[in-house]
């Protein structure tokens, strides 16, 4: 009897799917001005999967998450790049930017406040404490 080798995924593909909670943790801000890579971020996946190397990138675009990837060039000289881990659904992937790009902004704000009060003398940090 012959096998029916067609893999058409789920049978269920009408109905919704609840996509994982993400946990992200910004690793390492880049403060060079003229890096195109401005942060480094692991990214926790319903708490049983981290994906390390995740980049948040600026282009003329403005700025964007890049998955980690191998980086090759072919033999006609282009440089490719293929994700080593990557969301499967376009939900997922929203997702993912979503919370990535929200933890970095929240770092963001985090390296300014503490800028700030490193900056302020010793009697503004003073008043600064006692009036929170």
């Amino acid at each position: 009897m012959a096998q029916n080798t067609n893999f058409k995924g789920n049978k269920n593909n009408n109905q919704k799917k609840k996509l994982p909670y993400i946990k992200v943790k910004i690793d390492k801000i880049i403060s060079l001005e003229e890096s195109k890579t401005k942060a480094f971020a692991s990214v926790t996946i319903g708490g049983a999967v981290v994906v390390h190397g995740v980049r948040i990138m600026n282009s003329a675009k403005g700025l964007f998450v890049a998955m980690p990837a191998n980086v090759y060039v072919d033999y006609n000289g282009e440089k490719h790049f293929n994700e080593i881990a990557h969301p499967i659904s376009k939900e997922a992937r929203t997702l993912l930017n979503n919370k990535v790009m929200e933890a970095y902004h929240q770092s963001l704000d985090e390296q300014q406040a503490e800028s700030e009060t490193e900056n302020m003398s010793e009697d503004e940090s003073e008043n600064f404490l006692q009036s929170m």
